[in-house]
């Protein structure tokens, strides 16, 4: 007969090998959701925390990555909701760098332009956009995170993209080569 504690461990065991080869990806999607990395760490720590404990009301651990993506996002938002106003002022880190073929400063300020251009993209499309594009969820991922219909991703998916393209335009930018 096993004892309680050896199903405890069992099942931490479980959730530590499901969540090993997604931290990375858990890392930036909660840097993406607070745009600096000490929030980000807080998110993480308080998403991690919270997916262990409910950890038994996961049914398919093959959506693991997705399930963690949207406790992350709540965690998020209940962290935005108790921020102050002065903390809701502060201003965004851009030390991601671009893809491109620049190098040295016309890179950085490449990708302070992209980023700056994702930061005026609406709520729902910067989030769709970035979870599909930067961290590889599929659609229906994307929408399973969102709380959203996989037809109402697509659209947001379609218009940030028109939208991205338009205000890099604006600033100069081939959108091509940001692609």
């Amino acid at each position: 007969m096993t004892s309680q504690q050896e199903l405890t461990d069992a099942r931490n065991a479980r959730f530590m090998n499901l969540l090993q080869p997604v931290y990375g990806d858990c890392q930036r999607w909660a840097y993406t959701l607070t745009g600096n990395q000490v929030d980000a760490e807080d998110v993480l720590e308080d998403g991690i925390l919270t997916a262990l404990k409910s950890f038994h009301q996961l049914k398919n651990e093959d959506a693991f990555k997705t399930w963690m993506f949207r406790i992350l996002r709540t965690s998020a938002l209940q962290r935005h909701r108790r921020a102050s106003p002065a903390e809701l002022l502060e201003p965004v880190e851009l030390d991601r760098q671009a893809p491109g073929r620049e190098s040295g400063i016309a890179q950085r300020e490449t990708a302070e332009l992209v980023h700056g251009c994702l930061a005026k993209l609406a709520p729902e499309q910067r989030m769709a956009l970035e979870l599909f594009e930067l961290h590889e969820l599929s659609i229906r991922e994307v929408a399973q995170v969102m709380g959203k219909a996989e037809t109402a991703v697509r659209v947001q998916l379609h218009r940030a993209r028109i939208r991205m393209a338009e205000m890099l335009r604006e600033a100069g930018l081939d959108p091509g080569v940001v692609e």
